[in-house]
């Protein structure tokens, strides 16, 4: 395929304050394999050199400014403004392996029954540089009864038909926290078809900035959209014989397990006591957590939990290979 030829992607970076990081992630961008990349980068209010940095990358690189909005809006301002059959994501502090916008094009190339791409990314610490590719489930289809119960898919993943994300209102400039499985959620919703890759698209950069640092903010937010979601598309979960109460309840309970594991036991026992009162998927084991957790406290848990996240999930340095 030439450049000539090549369907345009749009590569939307939402960047605030992020003159560390905003060169690595903007290369990784400009060394995809693929030809025909747009990346437009979305200042939301930085008052530190992100400006200079990127403007410094001359026509290759779009630069919008807006007032400090969060990134949601920043998101949005840069959908708006691009010119791309195709729609990608990347945090300012985030990078893409270089074949990934080139894989994907040619997959939905070859699948026009899917409108989303979507593949596997891996974790690295910034400090150390360990890394850890989580093994998450990755339905292919129509993936909103999966999707539902939490999100499985990192927005550096997807590449987008940008037809299919104009189906949608965009991210919701309110939320700040669990905006890209709102946003995913809703795309499902809208009728997009997911189809997965089982390749290694994008490396997320965990360090003491990240906004998955603060499991408890999280893990409230998660709540917060699965109760919109069943507030707004309740008749279309309702078709699809989705127990409206019991998804609540079920992401009420997890968020009881967050609190208990961060201190708040009482708090978050009485979470999950509550959640309790309904049926919902793996409802004895969060009784049992809270029980437990009565009994022996947090520490015993918080132990438990990182075994498990270690052991079971796969969540040890070097798994995905160096970052």
């Amino acid at each position: 395929m030439t450049q000539r030829h090549a369907a345009t992607v749009s590569v939307i970076i939402a960047a605030y304050n992020a003159e560390r990081y905003i060169a690595q992630a903007i290369d990784s961008v400009l060394a995809q394999s693929y030809p025909g990349v747009e990346c437009i980068v979305v200042d939301d209010g930085s008052s530190d050199r992100t400006a200079d940095i990127v403007k410094g990358y001359g026509s290759r690189v779009r630069y919008l400014y807006q007032q400090n909005a969060e990134r949601s809006a920043a998101r949005n301002n840069g959908m708006s403004q691009a010119g791309g059959e195709f729609i990608s994501f990347l945090d300012a502090d985030d990078l893409l392996a270089p074949e990934k916008l080139a894989e994907q094009v040619a997959f939905l190339g070859e699948h026009p029954e899917y409108d989303v791409a979507y593949s596997r990314v891996s974790y690295f610490n910034d400090e150390d540089g360990s890394s850890f590719t989580p093994q998450r489930r990755s339905p292919s289809g129509d993936i909103v009864l999966e999707l539902l119960y939490g999100n499985f898919i990192t927005i550096h993943s997807p590449l987008i038909r940008r037809q299919a994300a104009a189906r949608t209102a965009g991210f919701d400039p309110a939320r700040n926290r669990y905006e890209d499985w709102d946003f995913l959620l809703r795309l499902a919703l809208a009728g997009a078809k997911f189809g997965f890759q089982d390749r290694l698209h994008a490396k997320v950069r965990l360090h003491p900035g990240n906004t998955i640092g603060d499991q408890v903010k999280m893990f409230e937010a998660k709540l917060r959209v699965a109760e919109r979601i069943v507030a707004v598309y309740g008749a279309e979960l309702a078709r699809r014989s989705v127990d409206a109460q019991g998804l609540v309840a079920f992401h009420r309970a997890d968020y009881g397990r967050v609190l208990v594991l961060a201190g708040r036991g009482a708090e978050g026992r009485a979470l999950i006591r509550e959640a309790a009162r309904f049926p919902f998927r793996h409802r004895k084991i969060f009784v049992a957590f809270a029980v437990a957790a009565g009994i022996f406290g947090s520490g015993m848990l918080v132990a438990a939990q990182q075994f498990y996240d270690r052991v079971v999930k796969g969540k040890r340095a070097g798994k995905g290979g160096s970052a």
